[in-house]
């Protein structure tokens, strides 16, 4: 079991507890008002992905602490840090102290933990003017930069935050992300799976925080195009992933255990036999395809006690706002198509996680949702034993009477997803 330290340092009354108790101890952005000032240092132990550990040392940050932190208590404190996470109020009332004391962590780290990546949160940015907000923001980034080199930092990373919006959830993604090991290797196989489906996006999240951890966007050119109704899937062996051969094309792969899928036509006999009940997993409850509003409800598997937990058409309409802007072609644009959403994830993810709370609180279990409009369809499902999949398929031409994302297409996504579980469990593995 892999354990990192990470410190999470700043000013007092800066939300450093606050944003920990978001992301790791499911605490809704309200209900951080309760929480008192830390004193001195507290130790979290947060597991994430199973076997990584976060030793998370929350410091507290009155002036007669960081007089220990720097003096008494300097190498305690500072060696032997994977991480290290500087908060800084943008509306403090005394930001040259704020800087004083950012340089001098600075120091200690150089002296005790000179390979420790430096993440710096601009936090309360909610309480900035909109209009002002990239103005000041770029401002403070330049006084950050210029202490930073000023003790010799070359290298950090810098977000402007809030508990209020999907900035939190940006930055902690990040830095997270910058915690596990093989992140090379899973960015590698989530492209070959986002290829085989034949999907737009695939975006996977860490299972208890709902944090980004990877994605992979297809990239094809005009050629690429629907394959004339036909469905791919996935063929994977535990050495190496096993690539489509010419002329081949016109075959849906799947797992080498489930055999092969010809055409359209055996994948929904298969449907109608062994996935009839419940494509999402042997283990969730249905998911039903959508009404009259064209949106599809999430079915969530209620335990004794406790009734099953509705997702609204309202909640629904909000997640396809942020992943929708694509257009109904065969195309895929480029990442850095206008469009698209920086944060698109980031709302997710806080949408998705105050979607699953709300459930807890009805005793009920979040499996997954299907998320359909008229330019694209997303599948949100249970994945490994740590991490949840969104898949992101937009609407094309209509192949056989049928919207790519629906009926065939529909099974055959969900049915890569439920046969990819093992390969990915490979690089995620269980606590």
């Amino acid at each position: 079991m892999a354990k990192k330290k990470v410190l999470l340092m700043g000013k007092a009354h800066s939300g450093k507890t606050s944003m920990r108790s978001i992301i790791f101890a499911n605490y809704l952005a309200r209900d951080t008002m309760r929480l008192s000032p830390t004193l001195d240092v507290e130790h979290h132990h947060v597991r994430f992905l199973g076997d990584l550990v976060l030793n998370l040392w929350d410091c507290g940050g009155q002036d007669a602490f960081y007089e220990s932190y720097f003096e008494r208590d300097r190498e305690t404190i500072f060696r032997s840090v994977e991480l290290l996470i500087y908060v800084f109020d943008i509306e403090s009332d005394c930001p040259e102290k704020d800087f004083d004391h950012f340089a001098g962590v600075l120091e200690a780290m150089e002296e005790n933990s000179p390979d420790a990546r430096i993440f710096v949160l601009v936090h309360k940015m909610d309480l900035v003017a909109e209009e002002e907000r990239e103005l000041i923001l770029e401002d403070r980034k330049r006084l950050i930069e210029e202490s930073c080199l000023g003790v010799g930092v070359q290298h950090f990373q810098c977000f402007g935050t809030s508990i209020w919006d999907e900035t939190l959830y940006k930055a902690w993604s990040e830095i997270v992300t910058n915690l596990i090991p093989n992140i090379g290797v899973l960015e590698s196989h989530l492209s070959d799976f986002c290829r085989i489906c034949d999907a737009d996006e695939v975006v996977l999240f860490e299972r208890a925080t709902f944090l980004v951890i990877s994605h992979a966007q297809a990239k094809r050119d005009n050629s690429d195009d629907a394959d004339g109704g036909v469905v791919k899937g996935l063929i994977t062996d535990d050495k190496e992933q096993q690539h489509h051969e010419e002329g081949n094309e016109d075959a849906a792969e799947v797992n080498g255990e489930a055999g092969w899928a010809e055409n359209a036509d055996e994948l929904a006999a298969e449907k109608q036999g062994e996935m009839s009940t419940s494509p999402h997993s042997q283990l969730s409850s249905p998911i039903h395809d959508a009404g009259d509003d064209g949106m599809a409800t999430p079915q969530t598997p209620g335990s004794p006690g406790g009734g099953n937990a509705t997702h609204t058409a309202g909640n629904t309409a909000v997640v396809s706002n942020q992943v929708g802007g694509k257009a109904s072609s065969n195309q895929i644009t480029p990442s850095s198509t206008p469009q698209f959403d920086a944060h698109r994830f980031e709302k997710i993810s806080n949408i998705v996680k105050q979607f699953k709370l709300s459930c807890g609180k009805a005793q009920s279990q979040f499996q997954g949702m299907d998320v359909r409009n008229s330019k694209f369809t997303a599948f949100i499902d249970a994945f490994t034993a740590n991490t949840y999949i969104m898949v992101i398929v937009s609407s094309k031409t209509q192949v056989n009477g049928q919207e790519w994302g629906t009926g065939v297409h529909k099974a055959a996504t969900l049915l890569n997803i439920q046969k990819a579980r093992s390969h990915f469990e490979q690089f995620i593995p269980r606590s």
